[in-house]
This record gives C-alpha cells, sequence and structure tokens, in this order.
C-alpha cells in the first residue's frame, strides 16, 4: 500500500472517530521530523507517522521526535501491517 493511501485512510478513520486532524507537510515552520499527522479530540492529542512498509526508511530527527511525542501523549508509526492494531488502540482511548 502506499503511503499516501495509508494516510488518506487513517485521516479518514480519524475523523470519523471524531477526531480533529491536521495533516502535515514538510516546511517552513514546520519542525524537522515532524509526524504525518496530528489529531485532538476532548483533550486528548496523539500523531501517527505513515510508512509505506514495516522497512521503510526514517527522514532525519524522525525517530527522535517519535519517541519525544509518545513520551509526552500518543505517538506512533503506522504501517499497512500495523494499522489494524493501531486503529484497535486508538479505538479505546479515543471513544
Amino acid at each position: 500500500m502506499l503511503e499516501k493511501k495509508l494516510q488518506s485512510e487513517a485521516i479518514k478513520w480519524l475523523k470519523q472517530q471524531g477526531a480533529y486532524v491536521i495533516k502535515t507537510s514538510p516546511g517552513a515552520g514546520i519542525p524537522t521530523g515532524c509526524p504525518d499527522i496530528i489529531f485532538l479530540k476532548e483533550g486528548f492529542w496523539g500523531c501517527l507517522e505513515l510508512k509505506s512498509s514495516n522497512t521503510a526508511k526514517f527522514q532525519p530527527l524522525q525517530q527522535q521526535t517519535i519517541m519525544k511525542l509518545q513520551d509526552w501523549s500518543y505517538c506512533r508509526v503506522v504501517y499497512p501491517q500495523n494499522w489494524n492494531t493501531i486503529k484497535a488502540e486508538l479505538q479505546t482511548i479515543l471513544a
């Protein structure tokens, strides 16, 4: 599955759960290593970094940023092989 398709699916799913979703794009004002999706719902926030496979490479500082954001709230690396597991986790959190 292409990363872009997975990203669209994740955004649609998060919105169906009632989350406010922000898709980030590299550029001015976006910190290096920022995850692809930031989502918020009723006092909770999280981030998702989408990859086309579990062997896809990370950009500089992505892994460090993901670990920092995970310490602060919820941040996961999502690829087609673990998307159903992540959705199950989030269903419990966002319910």
